[in-house]
């Protein structure tokens, strides 16, 4: 393991912003969050109320509040067993009773103390209920289930055990089980309450199986399986979440995720006929959003989707709000979700009532984007949008302007260079050959080339020249790399007088001795010679050491600069093999696979690579080629870029920055 890992640990991306993104503009807000939000849910308190329980995620990981979701305010004082340290929330359930209150079920973990427990609480009081019960090991493992007869029943499976166990919320007695799983099947990993067409409420479980996951429904009063349904899907990993859909007709839906490490897939399945119901949704964080014209909506991952047709039909409105961690419907109004802001503070917000952006729809985001900081020491992203550049402040992602190129000639390379006047210029190539620098203080053109004077500019990136300056090395269709003033566009040097095979992509690659030399993909050796990734001096236009072997058609580069001096190069070609060279010593340091991908450089230690991979961007060490991170994105990823500790995420409709902490 490297030093830097042994100094930081693991590594994690959070979402700054992404766009497009809806508005979110708070119904309520709550405070006193201090080391963030733990676990939230909804409660029912009779009078046509409802309260949101939550529990911190820092100091008072171990307490429960309650506040009003319209005002914003706390009620009542905590919810802790005699004012003593309870442990970690990790679930709750609430359980309304025919009389208007309703008991709260909080379960913990404290491994200096009880171990896994489960606390009964009025919340009219806040006083505690009887004894504490054994505790799950997990959230998915305690649901509230009602009975025909008005009984509160709670379904726990303790910790270390594969049974499922019955509790009456009212005496606090166990009252039915244990429930246990089928043969071959494994203990049950999620559990919801599910209400069939005829008026009963099952206890849906769901179970790891050989072929994927089972789904077995109880009668919570006898505790007799009623009904299996097999789901086979076991290339898309473990159930994790499971949740019941009501549907208009009376029937229902089940929803169950499957965790594979690095992304979660949800499917549905019909109670009634067992049957499949739509493909998959991918996403984490599976939560039934019950709205106030009495349909139930899904909320997988930064969408609400509709679970009779499988398609996504809004945003849970994701803006500086990282995750919606509850679901809050309001008796007489919407249905609110919950979220921590960066702030720390809880918003509360109605997701039909989000404000779209007042940009484009599109942010233009087609596998070119530019880190660009300028003089005054703010970083822009620069995207495309077919012919138009859209600039966004990577702080907040607002809008910062945008450049009109043209209105045929499509964008294919852009990079960003400081001028010796201080200002800084993108410049633009183009399909036709044209090449366009901009001023971006003032959005204006500074300098140009004609179409017709080179063929389509495929790459471009910023480098420095012997004498200071700062030149634009471009690679053309024809094969020609060649060095140009960012300000006027025209060639700067000749050095670069012969074609190549013409080359994909560029990086500035600094070595030990001071130079900054150009890596180049499709590069011939010479004339005739095989296909390879080269150094050339930008001084001299000669290559540099022997090429990188063994590549077959790069898309490409990422130099990661490490502290002694050396520099690595990542190279991915087009079937998403990634090899990690050492530039001075041209040894192969490890290999791995992936999309698209970037370096970003924490606050201390060496840069890391960020690889997007089956739906996720994974963040490997490169040295020792060891994975330290990752995080799900919920749509295809065309494109990496890094910008520091950030890193910028394209997609197919939008763009995003995540921040590397840890």
């Amino acid at each position: 393991m490297s030093d830097a890992l042994q100094d930081y640990g693991p590594r994690e991306l959070t979402l700054v912003w992404e766009r497009p993104a809806c508005r979110v503009w708070p119904s309520a807000t709550l405070r006193g969050f201090r080391g963030g939000l733990g676990v939230a849910l909804v409660v029912p308190v009779g009078d046509d109320r409802v309260l949101l329980a939550a529990s911190g995620d820092g100091e008072e990981d171990d307490v429960v509040r309650l506040w009003d979701p319209v005002t914003g305010e706390q009620v009542g004082g905590p919810l802790r067993e005699n004012s003593k340290q309870g442990g970690l929330v990790i679930s709750m359930a609430a359980l309304p009773f025919a009389d208007g209150h309703t008991r709260l079920a909080t379960a913990h973990y404290d491994e200096a103390d009880d171990g896994h427990v489960v606390y009964l609480w009025d919340t009219a009081t806040g006083e505690q209920v009887g004894g504490p019960l054994p505790g799950p090991g997990s959230a998915s493992n305690l649901v509230a289930v009602p009975t025909p007869d008005g009984r509160n029943l709670l379904a726990i499976t303790p910790y270390d055990e594969e049974e499922v166990w019955l509790w009456d919320a009212a005496t606090a007695e166990r009252a039915v089980g244990p429930l246990s799983a089928p043969a071959d099947a494994d203990g049950p990993s999620a559990m919801t309450a599910v209400t069939l067409a005829d008026g009963r409420t099952l206890l849906a479980t769901a179970h790891g199986h050989g072929e994927g996951a089972v789904l077995c429904l109880w009668d919570p009063v006898t505790g007799e399986l009623v009904q299996t349904l097999l789901c086979p899907h076991e290339d898309e990993g473990w159930p994790s979440g499971l949740a019941a859909v009501p549907l208009p007709d009376g029937g229902s839906l089940l929803a169950l995720s499957f965790n594979d490490d690095d992304h979660e897939t949800v499917r549905l399945w019909d109670v009634a006929t067992g049957a499949p119901v739509g493909g998959p949704i991918t996403g984490r964080g599976l939560r039934p959003v019950p709205m106030a014209d009495g349909t139930t909506l899904l909320s997988i991952g930064s969408g609400l989707w509709d679970p009779a047709s499988g398609r996504r039909i809004g945003d849970l409105g994701t803006n500086r709000v990282p995750a919606a961690v509850a679901v809050v419907p309001l008796p007489d109004g919407p249905t609110l979700l919950a979220g921590q802001v960066p702030s720390g503070a809880v918003w509360l917000w109605d997701p039909t009532a989000v404000e779209p952006p007042t940009e484009p729809e599109g942010v233009g985001w087609d596998g070119l984007v530019a880190p660009v900081t300028v003089p005054d020491g703010r970083t822009l992203l620069a995207s495309r949008s077919d012919t138009t550049v859209w600039l966004w402040d990577l702080r907040t992602g607002e809008a910062a302007g945008q450049l009109h190129t043209g209105d045929t000639d499509v964008l294919t390379a852009m990079a960003a260079a400081p001028l010796p006047d201080g200002r800084t210029v993108l410049v633009t190539g183009h399909r036709s050959g044209a090449l366009q620098s901009w001023d971006l203080a003032t959005g204006g053109p500074v300098g140009s080339l004609p179409p017709g004077r080179t063929s389509a500019i495929r790459t471009m990136v910023p480098v420095a020249s012997p004498d200071g300056r700062i030149l634009m090395a471009t690679g053309s269709q024809s094969g020609i790399i060649l060095l140009r003033d960012p300000e006027t566009c025209e060639t700067a040097s000749d050095v670069f007088n012969r074609p190549d095979r013409p080359p994909l992509t560029l990086a500035c690659v600094p070595m030990p001795d001071g130079r900054t030399l150009l890596a180049s993909s499709e590069a011939t050796p010479a004339r005739g010679g095989t296909r390879a990734v080269r150094l050339w001096d930008p001084a001299t236009g000669l290559p540099v050491g022997a090429p990188f072997e063994n590549h077959r058609h790069v898309e490409h580069l990422a130099a990661m600069p490490l502290a002694d001096g050396r520099t690595l190069l990542a190279v991915r070609d087009f079937d998403d093999s990634i090899r990690v060279w050492d530039t001075d010593s041209r040894q192969l340091v490890g290999e791995l696979t992936g999309g698209p991908m970037a370096a970003i450089v924490p606050s201390g230690g060496h840069p890391l690579l960020a690889v997007a991979r089956r739906g996720a961007i994974e963040l490997w060490d490169p040295l020792a080629c060891r994975w330290v991170g990752s995080r799900l994105v919920e749509r295809r990823i065309t494109a990496l870029a890094g910008a520091g500790p950030n890193l910028v995420v394209g997609c197919t409709d939008g763009l995003g920055v995540l921040a590397l902490v840890g």
